[in-house]
């Protein structure tokens, strides 16, 4: 697949090659380290709201993930037969556990959600129906496009996060609102041109501003957040710094650089403006 200056439109818009860039069904990606109960939960959820349109969930599991995670991903693949796939990563972290889900995925389309309660499950339906309507399109959900959709979450983390969603929405001159959640379903075909190379929980920043560099149309639907009810959580607030670094190094990157080279087409293509 190659990107050319001639396949935008007046806006600048870049549009994807493909022979039927429809949507035909979505892969769901879940890493899962120390969740259970909230693991059960969400399966379950996601084959209700998401019905015929799965199919499949990837779980992606690590060294780090508990033996009872483990037994609870293969109770899953015995009610599920043929529909769960569980695959051990390579990749280090959040972020490759994320990427070795997205290499393995079957469908047109893939979904990026976690097991830990944190992503609202009955969100994914909305998900599935705008990318349905807008098959070329990133759907991201959003906390911030409804009042109290978040639940639990500390006052002064919550200041914080609106201010960095505010900070590079002004950077990348764009009206998103919620840059760090990782929520979203992708077409395949954006997930195979880019060049990923964040392994972190900055991989779910990485994968909503390259394609946003890229002029990929990226739509907002509005979802909950919730306090994860069981297990640690992974992300230490010196992470956040990495996101600080990613936003602002690819800001400044060519387009062209950030596509794998067997995607970029010709250089001149994306030469910055």
């Amino acid at each position: 697949m190659k990107i050319h200056s001639s396949q935008r439109n007046r806006a600048g818009r870049c549009h994807f090659n493909s022979q039927d860039s429809g949507f035909k069904s979505a892969s769901v990606v879940i890493p899962v380290i120390n969740e259970v109960g909230s693991l059960y939960y969400t399966i379950r959820t996601v084959f209700e709201y998401g019905a015929e349109s799965i199919l499949e969930v990837i779980i992606v599991v690590c060294q780090k993930t508990t033996d009872e995670s483990i037994s609870a991903c293969r109770e899953l693949t015995k009610r599920h037969p043929g529909q769960i796939r569980v695959i051990r990563q390579k990749l280090p972290f959040l972020g490759g556990a994320l990427r070795e889900g997205l290499l393995s995925m079957r469908g047109s389309h893939a979904v990026i959600m976690f097991s830990d309660g944190e992503s609202d499950p009955r969100t994914i339906g909305n998900l599935i129906s705008e990318a349905r309507n807008n098959p070329g399109c990133i759907i991201s959900a959003s906390r911030w496009l409804k009042r109290n959709s978040f639940h639990n979450y500390p006052p002064g983390k919550r200041l914080l996060n609106y201010l960095f969603q505010k900070i590079f929405s002004v950077i990348y001159r764009t009206s998103i609102t919620d840059f760090t959640f990782g929520y979203r379903i992708y077409p395949a075909e954006v997930i195979s041109a880019i060049e990923w190379k964040e392994t972190g929980h900055s991989f779910v920043f990485e994968n909503i501003i390259k394609p946003l560099r890229l002029n990929v149309n990226i739509k907002e639907i509005p979802t909950t957040w919730r306090a994860r009810s069981e297990g640690e959580s992974q992300l230490k607030p010196y992470m956040y710094l990495r996101y600080l670094w990613i936003g602002l190094i690819v800001r400044m990157t060519q387009r062209n650089r950030l596509l794998k080279k067997d995607a970029a087409g010709e250089s001149e293509s994306h030469r910055d403006l």
